[in-house]
């Protein structure tokens, strides 16, 4: 008989998986540049270094969380790492805040779920990224920071998603508003 404690992986395999079955560069962490979307969204930007540091943390939040490494499965990661502890820089923040507010759009119901997951969860932000968490089971890990567990909503968590995503609202609107507040000064 299989024993499943044996079964489950240790982060530092589980993150090479990952990195493989989405197509990941495993020097992607070190690049100068990264290149997220296909076709035209296929962009180059600067691999800036609080997104290096944040980068194995945000990777392995996804094999805690399951959701998949696609533009819905990111969403959802937004939510939940906003809920459950976001990387503590600026410049993180301003970058994935837009995407709750894309998910609050376009995938209401699981991008709330995944928010309300995670403030019962705890991101691994906090925890050094270390050969002591590269060697921990994943199993071990989700039951202590990710545990799958069916949560009702409550109205904090309504009220704390709806602000949230207004924030998210707002600030992705905030160059919108900019340039017509432009255009209509130059007239």
């Amino acid at each position: 008989m299989l024993d499943t404690q044996d079964a489950a992986p240790r982060l530092r395999d589980a993150l090479d998986g990952f990195a493989s079955r989405n197509d990941l560069s495993p020097a992607r962490v070190d690049d100068t540049h990264w290149y997220p979307g296909r076709g035209l969204l296929h962009v180059r930007l600067p691999n800036f270094a609080w997104r290096r540091r944040a980068l194995p943390h945000h990777d392995a939040h996804h094999l805690l969380t399951g959701y998949p490494c696609t533009p819905s499965g990111e969403m959802q990661m937004a939510a939940w790492e906003f809920a459950a502890g976001r990387y503590p820089h600026a410049a993180a923040t301003a970058f994935c805040l837009p995407l709750v507010g894309f998910g609050a759009l376009l995938l209401p119901r699981r991008t709330f779920a995944a928010f309300v997951r995670g403030r019962r969860n705890r991101s691994l932000y906090a925890t050094p990224f270390d050969d002591r968490l590269l060697d921990t089971r994943i199993d071990a890990l989700q039951a202590q920071f990710a545990p799958q567990q069916d949560a009702c909503a409550n109205l904090r968590d309504v009220v704390a998603f709806a602000r949230l995503v207004a924030w998210s609202l707002a600030w992705s609107l905030l160059p919108v508003l900019a340039v017509w507040a432009l255009v209509a000064v130059a007239r």
